[in-house]
């Protein structure tokens, strides 16, 4: 299938020299400039309050980008498409020279153009800023003629009732076919091919449930501390973090059902469903079924020697749902650890003959890819057996050079797919999944376990899955591993 052509779009960048920019949505500019897939009337507005220019925006990015140095025709092509519009987007007065600067660019191109705003804003900003972009002279959503749309980064909201204000609040100013709340793990294109993979292969299409999965585990973890981000990770933590969002999104492409057509309304459907059914542990049941924990030195890190706040969590949830009924879903995720794995793996088991599984093991970063682990027999005379893998790894292939997350959230607001993106139901089921476990987690008794940075996390987490029989998935078990080079003399 075609990719629809790109419609003439304005760029408005709301934190332009920001980390987020910075490391994501500058680099993705870049690959999508190279690669051809910027339509010719592409305009970037980039918003500053420094001084910024455009020549300071190419230096980012030959910063962050290593190849983008020699590929000069490239960055001055992304260059003359720019603009830098200085401005304190915390005073409404100023813009009216935001709505001054979208009518130049429109009339510079002769035709009306779509409006997608990209939101790397403090949180402290966005009512300020979603009010005053939500007035007429700037919201000049004509369907068909000129869209306006909003890429929101995460948070949505720090808690239940913050989420549901912020819905509300959005709901108010912008019709909610205009928002595009951005989890970039949707964009991943190992975690695009869950759906294709569970529905596009009888194989497993017929399998995928309770009567042949025993339980489900799903892995984020990072090697990395919080590397100067210490106000913005002690605020949030763990579980705020990443399960909040990026992880129950991974689950609800598990879990769902299948949909009726593969567009974004009826995939929507079907996660809105699945999210509505997960259910966190009992009161009675947190201390057995969740885990905090920080690693040691993350108090001196963050500068506050009292912080209560996890680095590490692991939870046990469960799914309201005759499919899954009695199938445990088991999510960890932490910093400090000794190794960068995002991957979710499906314990596949034999009701006759329970010490026997195959793990289906979806690595969604690093060493992409999809990896089933059988038995079979050995060559030989004898029926001695091994343990061997199938596996579909992007790396060293032809695909392995596909287009990064946030090139895909580029395209998909051009386009007008909201596919990849969380819907409010999404949103207001993970918080609803979420916050009685961070409401136990308040208890001044409830146990902060401790770990060792370049550690597996504490043994309570082991504790929590060693009850299933069977353990965190470690280094002892590859995903695509490149091979290795062997030198001989």
């Amino acid at each position: 299938m075609r990719m629809k052509k790109l419609e003439r779009t304005i760029l408005i960048i709301f934190g332009s020299t920001g980390d987020l920019s910075r490391r994501k949505l500058l680099p993705a500019l870049f690959r999508l400039e190279k690669s051809g897939l910027l339509p010719d009337g592409f305009r970037i507005l980039a918003i500053s309050r420094r001084g910024t220019t455009v020549d300071d925006i190419i230096s980012i990015i030959c910063a962050t980008v290593p190849e983008a140095s020699g590929e000069t025709v490239v960055l001055e092509s992304l260059g003359k498409r720019m603009s830098i519009l200085d401005m304190d987007i915390g005073k409404p007065q100023q813009y009216g020279r935001l709505s001054e600067a979208l009518s130049d660019l429109e009339k510079e191109a002769g035709n009306a153009m779509n409006h997608l705003f990209y939101l790397a804003i403090p949180a402290t900003l966005f009512e300020t800023v979603t009010g005053r972009l939500g007035e007429p002279d700037i919201n000049r959503h004509e369907p068909g003629m000129r869209e306006c749309r909003f890429l929101i980064e995460k948070p949505f909201g720090f808690s239940l009732d913050s989420a549901r204000q912020l819905i509300d609040s959005l709901g108010a100013r912008f019709d909610q076919s205009q928002i595009y709340r951005i989890d970039h793990y949707l964009a991943k294109e190992t975690a695009q091919n869950i759906l294709a993979f569970r529905f596009e292969n009888p194989l497993f299409c017929g399998t995928w449930n309770r009567e042949h999965i025993s339980h489900i585990m799903i892995t984020a973890i990072e090697s990395i501390g919080i590397e100067g981000r210490a106000a913005f990770y002690d605020s949030m933590g763990a579980m705020r973090d990443l399960v909040q969002s990026h992880l129950l999104q991974l689950l609800a492409l598990v879990t769902m059902r299948q949909p009726r057509t593969f567009s974004d309304t009826d995939i929507h459907r079907e996660k809105e469903y699945i999210l509505s059914r997960v259910r966190p542990p009992r009161i009675e049941r947190m201390n057995d079924d969740t885990v905090r924990a920080q690693y040691r030195g993350y108090r001196n890190e963050a500068g506050n020697p009292a912080s209560m706040t996890e680095t590490y969590t692991a939870v046990r949830l469960s799914i309201d749902d005759e499919a899954w009924k009695d199938v445990p879903i088991f999510i960890r995720t932490g910093k400090a650890l000794a190794q960068k794995v995002t991957e979710v793996t499906i314990v596949f088991s034999n009701p006759c003959n329970p010490s026997r599984n195959n793990l289906l093991t979806i690595r969604i970063q690093p060493n992409e890819g999809i990896v089933i682990d059988l038995r079979i027999k050995k060559p030989g005379f004898y029926m001695a057996y091994e343990d061997v893998q199938l596996d579909f790894c992007y790396t060293g292939t032809a695909i392995a050079d596909h287009p990064e997350a946030y090139e895909r959230v580029l395209v998909d607001g051009m386009r007008g797919d909201r596919t990849l993106f969380a819907s409010d139901a999404e949103v207001l089921s993970c918080w609803k999944i979420t916050e009685p476990i961070l409401e136990a987690w308040k208890n001044p008794d409830f146990p902060l376990h401790f770990y060792d940075k370049g550690s597996w996390g504490p043994q309570a987490a082991d504790q929590l899955v060693e009850k299933s029989g069977i353990p965190w998935l470690t280094d002892e078990h590859p995903v695509c591993t490149p091979p290795r080079i062997v030198h001989h003399d």
